[in-house]
């Protein structure tokens, strides 16, 4: 039986009425509180005098010749309770952390010194954010603990380390934590106190070397960090005068709070069975579909003097297998492996290969009826700064001639564990010849599922939109397109297109609903257009927006503290607030199971075009089982993700294509998964 808690520490509320002074003047120290956020009682006392303001101002503190003075109720006024609780923690820690900051979300975030680390050259800080809650959970107000990692402070301040300055980001000044291009007349007179943040420019100046993140199970030392935090700043009679915490500690999630994914979600469908694991599904009963096309050709592209070392040894273990790992290529993807030596290409060096393949490319006479393949064994790792470019025009020009292709770093084949590595791109290489590794065990709903991911490019400075990645609702591949940020009236269009297909492919009176998976909350310039499309097409189906953050939540986490590993069971569904949840995605399926990796949960926030239609927890969950799901359709690897492929594939999408020099994708790209 799990027992889980979570990093949430409910409280009552000090006073239930207290009387505020409000300002209309900005004063220094003083919180600004927009319109909007001002209690009731100040609208019903002063509705005249705020006709032509936007903020009122308060300390929280002062009432003395104030311009407005309100008795308010804590109780009926959320909004404005937040920022009082938020500047009583923050006032509270100012004296006692090593440095303090109000986030960007204008939460608490205090760092200490981790005194355990000692190290030349820079200091290392614990930090944690302390967030004040009005909880569905708790039913209360609540104080929300995170542990946030650590950062690396220079002992050397900003006036003795001789770098450009656009390279200072974040800076301490005593215990101030900023932004270096706000730095307070203050700190600039006194920049031998103004200590820098480490990033690599400032390491490699500094010549600190870069440090090798830790590996492992995360729940356990963050856990110890936010317990050890509790135990030392808060659970004592000083802090519990300001926000009087309940003496229970992290609250225990109630069972009947407690939902869980269908316990057949896990299963994927091969050829005529099904398997938790892909690994064991795909040698074991094969794929769920082998390639469509009948003639497949492979070849090979490659530097010239890496052909006897690197690319004879590929083709051996493709043609033969390699160890008892990996059987021949065709067994596993149920494709006979022709290699065309006429059609591959050695290239005489890295500088002209995009040269070279152009010319072979416009003179290569390519069978007809037949898809092609391209392996490209690279003689540049991708993550090669200097020369990272060239991965991304070969996948461009191949994708011009309709040839899909695997690129693979030649110094993998010569790893001990290359194995391993080939397990994990059979897959890849099957559904590159539109083949079906494996589909999602369920039953067929006319539904549409449209996955919009977004990834900002640091070069380009440009966000690009990977969308419509459509799939239907047995996770079987429908196409895709590209676009740039903003351009929703394209995203609506090619959403539209999918939904014509989808409608034209089945009876228009059986599609149910269009779900959309989306990176981010959804604005109503978003939405307009594809209803309207909809509307187009004469379809009245409800619109569902399941918002999927990229990145795991680590501000909300719960522990199992029945099991050692604290993580709780994959398919672990809470929900945190009005139709917003967490979701345990990971590879524990029982009480006893063992997985080497522990992911923290991904955080879903649920919306419906049509009102009332989350009433009923089945459906849910349905759809949070749905999520789940697609995240087990990952073919770049036989192991399990914790983001669903219809946000993470067109986030893979998104990181490539600003490197194209083409500003659309070529039309074979948008139907085939060649970025795996």
């Amino acid at each position: 039986m799990e027992n889980l808690k979570i990093n949430i520490l409910p409280f009552k509320h000090p006073e239930l009425i207290k009387e505020f002074g409000f300002y209309k003047d900005k004063t220094e120290g003083f919180f600004p509180i927009h319109r909007a956020q001002l209690p009731n009682e100040v609208w019903d006392n002063f509705k005249t005098e705020l006709q032509d303001l936007k903020f009122l101002y308060s300390n929280f503190l002062d009432t003395q010749n104030c311009d407005m003075l309100a008795k308010v109720d804590m109780y009926q006024n959320t909004t404005f309770a937040k920022h009082y609780y938020t500047q009583l923690v923050y006032n509270y820690f100012t004296p006692i952390a090593d440095a303090i900051k109000c986030n960007y979300v204008k939460d608490t975030e205090v760092w200490f010194l981790d005194t355990k680390v000692m190290a030349t050259g820079y200091k290392t800080y614990n930090k944690y954010t302390l967030k004040i809650e009005f909880s569905g959970l708790t039913k209360s107000p609540a104080l929300l603990l995170s542990y946030d990692g650590t950062s690396k402070v220079a002992t050397t301040s900003i006036d003795k380390i001789n770098i450009p300055s656009n390279y200072f980001k974040t800076v301490v000044y005593k215990k101030e934590i900023i932004k270096f291009n706000q730095l307070s007349e203050e700190a600039k007179q006194n920049i031998e106190q103004v200590f820098p943040l480490l990033n690599i420019p400032i390491k490699n100046h500094l010549e600190i070397p870069n440090s090798i993140p830790k590996k492992g199970n995360r729940y356990k030392p963050y856990f110890k960090h936010i317990t050890d935090f509790y135990n030392n700043y808060l659970n004592t009679a000083a802090f519990k005068k300001v926000l009087p915490l309940s003496e229970k500690g992290f609250f225990t999630v109630p069972e009947k709070e407690i939902h869980h994914t269908n316990y057949k979600s896990n299963n994927l469908r091969f050829f005529n069975n099904t398997e938790i694991d892909p690994k064991v599904g795909m040698k074991k009963m094969g794929p769920y579909k082998a390639s469509p096309h009948p003639n497949v050709r492979f070849f090979f592209i490659y530097h010239k003097p890496d052909r006897k070392e690197y690319v004879k040894k590929l083709y051996d273990y493709f043609e033969n297998g390699y160890k008892e790992f990996f059987p021949p290529l065709k067994k596993h993807i149920k494709q006979p492996f022709f290699m065309d030596e006429n059609t591959s290409l050695a290239f005489e060096s890295p500088a002209t290969a995009i040269k070279e393949l152009k010319h072979h490319l416009i003179n290569l006479e390519k069978t007809p009826n037949t898809r092609y393949v391209a392996i490209y064994i690279s003689p540049i790792h991708k993550e090669d700064e200097d020369n990272k470019e060239l991965y991304y025009q070969v996948k461009e020009e191949l994708l011009k001639h309709e040839i899909t292709s695997q690129v693979i770093f030649k110094e993998s084949i010569s790893n001990a564990y290359f194995g391993a590595f080939l397990e994990n791109i059979t897959p890849a290489l099957l559904a590159k010849i539109d083949g079906i590794p494996w589909r999602l065990d369920r039953e067929l709903k006319q539904e549409l599922i449209v996955g919009v991911g977004a990834f900002k490019s640091l070069e380009t400075n440009t966000r690009f939109v990977g969308s419509a990645f459509c799939f239907n609702n047995k996770g079987e591949f429908k196409g895709f397109d590209c676009f740039r940020n903003n351009e929703f009236d394209l995203i609506a269009g090619a959403i539209g297109k999918q939904i014509l297909k989808f409608v034209v492919d089945n009876d228009r009176s059986t599609v149910e609903r269009l779900i959309i998976h989306y990176y981010k909350p959804m604005g109503k310039e978003e939405i307009d257009p594809i209803q309207k499309v909809l509307e187009t097409l004469g379809l009245k189906i409800p619109v569902i927006i399941i918002t999927i953050n990229k990145t795991e939540s680590n501000d909300y986490v719960a522990f199992d503290t029945s099991s050692e590993a604290l993580m709780p069971l994959s398919g672990t569904i809470i929900e945190i607030a009005k139709l917003k949840y967490l979701l345990f995605n990971n590879a524990k399926y029982s009480a006893n199971g063992q997985t080497t990796d522990h992911p923290f949960p991904v955080k879903l926030t649920l919306f419906c075009t049509e009102q009332d239609y989350f009433e009923d927890i089945t459906v849910v969950k349905e759809l949070i089982d749905q999520v789940y799901q697609f995240s087990r359709m990952y073919w770049k690897s036989i192991k399990q993700q914790n983001l669903p492929v219809t946000i993470k594939y067109p986030e893979m999408v998104a990181q490539i294509f600003p490197h194209f020099e083409g500003d659309k994708l070529p039309d074979f790209g948008k139907n085939n998964l060649w970025f795996l």
